[in-house]
């Protein structure tokens, strides 16, 4: 069982490597983790007690995510990864790594609406603290400026590296709150506008407290039936603790079956 690992912004893969080591450790061999490194430097600081130890490393995001272009960089050459590399049984990701995730998910099964489960290049996905995903399209409608979009983009929040100036807010003809680079729009994938759009088993992992947008409103988009859901004490830190790492673990392996 082939697993895709992405990382936290702000992190790197020898801190997720030990981040996920316990939950791992009731898994292999028979689940095979591939972990991709970020490429896009973070510039505020360790915050989480997992990285305190790590300060001189190099840490890492996907992308900039108030940069349309980037985002659907990524996506693509995550793709590529996916399409040389696999094929892969199915995907783990934790904070911002949980949103490219779903991202990839999303975008797999609008591709293939009719594809089996078993036909898909993920089938199944683990999102630890996932943020909800941005939706980017190409817009053919005309747009109408409003003032504020800041409510859209709270768990996208800039940094130094970070360039804000190519984004203008704006409505859809369907009334609906976006961000536009004059090219594509962007806003956030909701129940309430698109459905249950990721159709595949996942396992929610989510941590009490944490803002809805790290877990609540992705697991919001999943369909019910499919999903498995758990929390743990830690906020948005990433869970630890033996029988936490254990229950993790064993939910793995049951979504996982769901997915054959």
């Amino acid at each position: 069982m082939r697993v895709l690992c992405l990382h936290g912004r702000g992190s790197n893969t020898e801190i997720f490597r030990m981040q996920t080591a316990a939950i791992r450790s009731f898994l292999e061999p028979e689940y095979h983790f591939e972990f991709v490194e970020g490429r896009w430097p973070h510039l505020e600081g360790n915050w989480s007690v997992h990285t305190t130890d790590f300060s001189k490393s190099k840490l890492y995001g996907y992308y900039n995510g108030l940069d349309i272009s980037d985002i659907l960089a990524t996506e693509n050459e995550l793709r590529e990864i996916i399409a040389e590399h696999g094929p892969f049984d199915g995907i783990l990701g934790y904070s911002q790594g949980g949103t490219l995730a779903a991202q990839l998910v999303i975008r797999y099964i609008t591709e293939n609406p009719f594809a089996t489960i078993p036909e898909l290049p993920l089938k199944f996905a683990i999102f630890i603290n996932g943020a909800t995903p941005p939706c980017e399209e190409a817009y053919d409608c005309a747009l109408a400026e409003f003032a504020e979009a800041a409510h859209l983009f709270r768990v996208f929040k800039p940094n130094d590296a970070d360039n804000v100036t190519r984004l203008r807010p704006a409505k859809l003809c369907s009334g609906r709150k976006v961000v536009t680079d004059g090219v594509h729009y962007m806003t956030r994938y909701g129940p309430e506008w698109d459905g249950r759009v990721i159709s595949i088993p996942t396992l929610h992992v989510r941590g009490r407290g944490d803002h809805s947008d790290y877990g609540e409103g992705l697991l919001e988009l999943c369909e019910p039936g499919l999903a498995e859901d758990v929390l743990h004490i830690y906020g948005h830190d990433f869970p630890r603790g033996l029988e936490m790492s254990r229950t993790i673990a064993q939910l793995i392996r049951k979504t996982a079956a769901r997915a054959c």
